[in-house]
């Protein structure tokens, strides 16, 4: 079946996370095509201190990484902080640029993740607990996927 092939590839899909002495990274989710809204591109971040509680004013940035073809665009190296208003503390969203690539995330100028792809295949939605999609028509496609990222201080 196609889900299971999709489920075997998922592996050398699966985002790159490196050593780091200041973070640790517990949640990195890509979302499925039933979890993402149609046409949503988005890497939603969380950040916590040591003592699980949310934190605010930690720079986060994205880039992204050579492709096998060379660059194919210019990417502006965009960046920014975790929120410190209430509701909004620990927390940012970025809105990535929606066309195939892999993304890099790095937090206080230090790389974290690598491998954060866009550059995947159509995914139709398929409800959980189901194995067949419920639409011929794809939620994710090339450059359309969202991630969930957690990251916690050491």
């Amino acid at each position: 079946m196609w889900f299971d092939e999709w489920l075997e590839r998922e592996e050398e899909e699966r985002p790159m996370v490196a050593e780091s002495a200041n973070w640790n990274v517990l949640v990195i989710h890509r979302r499925t095509a039933w979890e993402n809204r149609p046409g949503l591109k988005k890497f939603y971040i969380t950040v916590l201190d040591k003592e699980g509680n949310k934190l605010g004013r930690v720079k986060i940035r994205f880039d992204t990484e050579p492709s096998n073809t060379g660059i194919i665009y210019a990417h502006q190296n965009v960046w920014g902080e975790t929120g410190t208003r209430k509701g909004r503390e620990g927390y940012a969203e970025w809105d990535h640029f929606g066309v195939p690539a892999r993304y890099m995330m790095w937090v206080d100028d230090e790389l974290l993740i690598s491998n954060l792809r866009t550059d995947l295949s159509y995914e139709y939605p398929v409800p959980p607990g189901q194995s067949q999609p419920v639409s011929w028509r794809p939620i994710n496609r090339p450059g359309v996927y969202s991630f969930n990222l957690q990251i916690q201080e050491k």
